[in-house]
């Protein structure tokens, strides 16, 4: 029986990543939270990078990072440094009377990466348990409700899914001991050569079996899946009978294991990534330095996730097409957001749905107008998802 998706404005809290506001060091807070606040919203996500980069601005004297570079992101501190945790600690109600100043509530801290499916005795495990518990506690000082879990897409971090399932289960037990309890969000990233696809973070869900675990399910991370999604170095993949099978499966979903949606639309990859792309150039370049050894989904992320239906550039588009281009490419949809949301509402799932959008090179621009110009988008999207979506329910 088709499912009635009404009044979904009010059963559904939208709200946007902050770093999607902008990647360039003028980008402030105070700036993003202000646009947030005029585009009429009242969440958001935090990337725990640019916590510590606003800490680090309160308190320039902070030492820098001891952790191993081999496994730091970000300049995040390793778990034995103390000073630097103490200081994310002392400077959290002053971020969070920031963005309440704002009418703004942070619900997520991410993402803790890199944590789980160690082999036991590996280098890498119990220091990431231990790193875990600082960011915990953290996020209970935040008074954050989720903490996202970014799938582990090191190769090295080859143990089996019952390992993988104990280590996410330990860290639901962990969160639920906080005060405020924090609930563990897992997300699929479709880089990982192990762990890229929803499907897989979902079994280890049902492995670990445990309430204070769920999924994290990003849009554009379904519509790159290793398995069925866009390939971005061939520009095939993701053909309607994959992706219908796909929904299938989502609709299958309990809601009480999807914690919260992340939106974002894909481009799709024709011209293919180093096959004439237009972001070709910035790959080669990023190859000589961060996004070296990044495959070719994790560089598309980055590059090539608008708003959905609205476009690139936050619907400003590029060169001569304008806000023209910007409007014809949005509303091709390919990573065929509306029709994905449909079945996930069709769960009978409410809850947050954040805007988690990666264009680099637009948002990493040295320009004032990035943060207004992406709030905007994302306002504008809010409005034509929820039209579109309930469009397509009253078509069913």
């Amino acid at each position: 029986m088709p499912t009635r998706l009404e009044n979904l404005d009010s059963d559904l809290k939208f709200g946007v990543a902050s770093a999607l506001l902008g990647l360039h060091p003028s980008h402030t807070f105070d700036q993003k939270f202000e646009e947030l606040q005029k585009a009429g919203f009242r969440y958001c996500e935090v990337l725990t990078a640019d916590y510590i980069g606003w800490v680090r601005q309160q308190k320039p004297e902070l030492p820098e990072s001891t952790c191993p570079p081999a496994w730091a992101e970000f300049r995040e501190p390793d778990p034995s440094d103390s000073e630097i945790w103490a200081a994310l600690s002392t400077f959290a109600p002053k971020f969070t009377a920031l963005a309440n100043q704002y009418g703004l509530t942070v619900i997520v801290l991410q993402p803790l990466n890199h944590f789980e499916g160690w082999p036991e005795g590996h280098e890498r495990e119990e220091w990431s348990r231990r790193k875990a518990e600082r960011w915990l506690s953290l996020c209970a000082e935040l008074g954050v409700e989720f903490l996202q879990v970014g799938a582990n897409d090191r190769k090295d971090a080859s143990a089996d899914d019952e390992k993988t399932a104990s280590d996410m289960r330990w860290l639901a037990d962990l969160g639920a001991k906080q005060e405020p309890p924090v609930k563990i969000a897992y997300e699929c990233w479709c880089f990982g050569d192990l762990r890229g696809d929803w499907e897989y973070t979902y079994k280890v869900v049902q492995l670990a079996d445990h309430p204070n675990l769920g999924l994290c399910l990003d849009t554009a991370q379904l519509a790159l899946s290793p398995t069925y999604g866009w390939d971005p170095l061939t520009g095939t993949g993701w053909s309607l009978p994959e992706y219908t099978s796909m929904l299938t499966r989502l609709r299958a979903l309990p809601k009480d294991k999807i914690f919260y949606l992340e939106l974002s639309d894909v481009l799709q990859p024709s011209p293919p990534l180093y096959g004439g792309s237009k972001f070709d150039e910035s790959a080669r370049e990023d190859d000589k330095g961060y996004g070296k050894g990044k495959n070719a989904r994790g560089k598309w992320v980055f590059y090539a996730r608008p708003v959905p239906l609205v476009g690139p550039n936050g619907g400003v588009g590029e060169g001569d097409g304008g806000e023209e281009e910007a409007r014809r490419v949005g509303e091709s949809d390919a990573a065929r957001v509306v029709e994905t949301l449909k079945a996930i509402f069709s769960t009978g799932w409410r809850g947050y749905c954040m805007f988690e959008v990666f264009e680099s090179i637009y948002m990493g621009a040295d320009d004032p107008d990035v943060p207004r110009r992406y709030a905007q988008a994302c306002r504008k999207s809010k409005e034509l998802l929820l039209n579109r979506v309930e469009e397509l329910s009253g078509s069913a």
